[in-house]
This record gives C-alpha cells, sequence and structure tokens, in this order.
C-alpha cells in the first residue's frame, strides 16, 4: 500500500508511505492520484489533510531512479502524472492542508505549495527547491503559485542561491503558516480541518473555487507549456547528469 486513506467526521486524510523518504515513483504517482480523484468526488468530504506515514520525511522529491535511464516516453508519462497530481490538490473542491512532518524537496515542497495551508513541524525539517541543481527549472505553474504565496524576492532566493530553510526561516519568508511541536502535528491538522468542516459545507466549496478561479482560468494552457518544457529538461544531458548523480551518490558535473 503506497498510501493511507480515510475519511472521518467530513474529514478525509491522506498519508503518503510510497518508501522510506516519499521519493515518487509512476506507482506512487498513480497511487495519489487514485486516492484525490475518488476523494474529490465525495460529496460529504469538506476538508482535506495530506500528510506522510513516514517519521522524517513529508516527501523527498522525484525518485532519480525513475528518471535516470527512463525513455522519452516513460519521462513524458511521469511528467503528465507529475502535473495532474499537483492539479487535483491546487483544484480540490475542499481546502486542503498539508500536514509537513519532515523535509520536504522539491516535488515534495510543490505539494505543500498547492495546498491551502501549510502546517510544518518546528524542528528537523527543510523545504527547498533544489531543481536548477539537477539540470532543471521550476515550472511555470509553480513558479507562479510560489511568486504568489512569499513575493518575488523570496522566490529568487530559493531557486537560484539554493536556499533551504529551517522552520522558523520558512515561517518568516511566508512559506508555511504555522510551526508545530512534532507530536502535535497530527492532532493540530485535526483540530483545524474540524473547524473548516463546521464551516457551511457549499459556501466553503465554492469559496475555494473563487480562491483559485483567477489561477483556473488560464492553468490548463499554463500546464500545457510545462509539460512540454520540463519533458525537454528532462531528456537534456544536463538533467540526465543531473539524476544520474543522484543515483550514484555523487556531485553533478555540469559543462
Amino acid at each position: 500500500m503506497l498510501i493511507q486513506e480515510s475519511i472521518t467526521d467530513f474529514i478525509a486524510e491522506i498519508k503518503l508511505q510510497i518508501n522510506e523518504t516519499n521519493s515518487f515513483t509512476p506507482d506512487g504517482f498513480a497511487a495519489l492520484e487514485g486516492a484525490l480523484t475518488k476523494m474529490a468526488a465525495d460529496n460529504s468530504v469538506r476538508v482535506l489533510i495530506l500528510s506522510s506515514a513516514r517519521p522524517d520525511f513529508f516527501s523527498n522529491g522525484l525518485d532519480p531512479h525513475s528518471v535516470h535511464g527512463a525513455t522519452p516516453e516513460q519521462i513524458q508519462k511521469l511528467i503528465s502524472s507529475f502535473f495532474s497530481v499537483l492539479k487535483k490538490i491546487f483544484l480540490f473542491p475542499v481546502p486542503v492542508i498539508a500536514a509537513i512532518n519532515g523535509h520536504a524537496v522539491g516535488y515534495g515542497a510543490m505539494l505543500g505549495l498547492m495546498s491551502d495551508f501549510r502546517l510544518l513541524v518546528d524542528k528537523g525539517a527543510r523545504v527547498s527547491f533544489p531543481e536548477l541543481n539537477i539540470g532543471v527549472s521550476l515550472p511555470i505553474f509553480v513558479t507562479t503559485a510560489l511568486e504568489d504565496l512569499v513575493g518575488l524576492r523570496a522566490t529568487r532566493d530559493l531557486l537560484f542561491t539554493g536556499l533551504a530553510p529551517k522552520p522558523p526561516e520558512a515561517l518568516a519568508l511566508g512559506l508555511v503558516d504555522e510551526l508545530v511541536e512534532k507530536e502535535k502535528l497530527a492532532d493540530r491538522a485535526r483540530a483545524l480541518g474540524k473547524k473548516i468542516a463546521s464551516l457551511p459545507k457549499n459556501a466553503t466549496r465554492a469559496q475555494k473555487g473563487i480562491i483559485r478561479h483567477r489561477f483556473a482560468q488560464n492553468l490548463d494552457r499554463i500546464l500545457e507549456e510545462d509539460i512540454k518544457q520540463t519533458g525537454g529538461l528532462l531528456n537534456s544531458p544536463e538533467a540526465r547528469e543531473g539524476f544520474a548523480a543522484m543515483v550514484e551518490k555523487r556531485r553533478p558535473k555540469f559543462d
């Protein structure tokens, strides 16, 4: 089982348990996308909590073995799943709470970014976007969402300087909404979820749609461009070297 899923008192919960670091594989993407689709169709759900069943990782991003040595066709399929999951979280019909219990790197940080609320443990976690270090760039959709959240200057620093803020720094940047002690994180997420679930259901769903309306109007066009650009980058010599270095546990050698 790659994820745990449940619905209790109108609160849906998805816990990632793809592997030890919750690094996304094709099967991991498929499992998460299936759970999101099913829960989005359940009209009883009033809030979704996205968390991790692993003690130290929310998600460590893409599994490098899923990219290293993959054919262009396999990479194209992976990219489609990559963006489909982000879109489903971003446009989920009710508010989404990301309970980030550990490191959220690359795609893991993107999952938090697509959510409506981000709770982070107060110690032992980094939230970072290290894409440039492995020969790829952050997509238009994700970069724009990050700029909306933290501003252009902080986005610049996160992407170009390798900034991997500790929890207090992530809070100061606006990258997360609240810091919580690790042993209290699940309870805090459920308390927030319970508060949201107590709101009028139809009005809450309408408000979620209104919040996303500006983005949703052009999202398919943006994602089409992102899929094309990301596919080109992942098939490039730079990205192949970057992911090879991750698999071989060494520093990449770029021209």
